[in-house]
């Protein structure tokens, strides 16, 4: 089994004791993106991350700077809502082996990070307008056949594979409708995954007792490639 979630944007770079130091799996792919994006002025990087000021100047310089930057382990430098919302302060060996077996990370930079990778700061996302279309670019895919994989990444990274896999969803009930609201399926994805670590679950049944922040599985909505949640 593999659970697949996305990186995110904001990051404070360091290591875990628990995890020993992992290389890319995609070296060659890695390094043709970060020549596509080191041959980028300044204004060009702006124009195609969509950034400016303060974020465009770390950003470039990151750039400028890569091959002397340290580099620290992938899943503990990740900090956005779904990093947020794991418990990781009380995560011990145990739970750091089943990130190890299980967890992936899909990524524009990397291709495809385990939590102890090595990486370096770096900002970038699938929808960037580079030379090299990185939908095209990354075909990774292959990494994952045979494999039970369990979706909790956004629609923008879990594209990246051509693959069956069972698609995780949260749900509010707004209007007598069950509708999807970005904040709250972060946070609720990164609270699914948490329960999953704690408990080294590796069975679907066992997954559908989830039941943090008042969402329950929802069987109507569900069907053999998604389980819903709702609240």
């Amino acid at each position: 089994m593999k659970i697949i979630i996305s990186p995110s944007k904001t990051m404070e770079m360091q290591k875990s004791n628990y995890l020993s130091d992992k290389e890319l799996l995609f070296p060659k792919e890695h390094k043709k993106i970060l020549a596509s994006l080191r041959k980028l002025s300044k204004k060009e990087l702006s124009q195609a991350l969509a950034i400016k000021g303060n974020l465009l100047e770390q950003t470039y310089g990151d750039l400028l700077n890569y091959s002397k930057a340290s580099e620290s382990h992938a899943f503990p430098s990740y900090t956005g809502l779904v990093y947020k919302n794991l418990d990781k302060e009380n995560y011990h060996q145990d739970e750091y082996n089943y990130l190890i077996n299980n967890l992936r990370i899909l990524d524009a930079f990397y291709g495809v990070l385990e939590p102890g990778t090595l990486i370096k700061p770096y900002r970038l996302d699938m929808k960037a307008k580079i030379a090299l279309k990185l939908y095209l670019h990354w075909n990774v895919s292959d990494y994952f056949k045979e494999e039970l994989i369990i979706n909790l990444a956004s629609s923008e990274f879990s594209t990246m594979l051509n693959l069956e896999m069972i698609n995780i969803s949260f749900l509010e009930k707004k209007n007598n409708k069950f509708v999807n609201q970005a904040t709250y399926s972060k946070m609720a994805r990164g609270k699914f995954l948490d329960y999953l670590i704690k408990n080294k679950i590796e069975n679907l049944e066992k997954m559908k007792s989830f039941k943090e922040d008042n969402y329950c599985f929802n069987q109507e909505l569900s069907d053999s490639l998604n389980l819903v949640f709702t609240r």
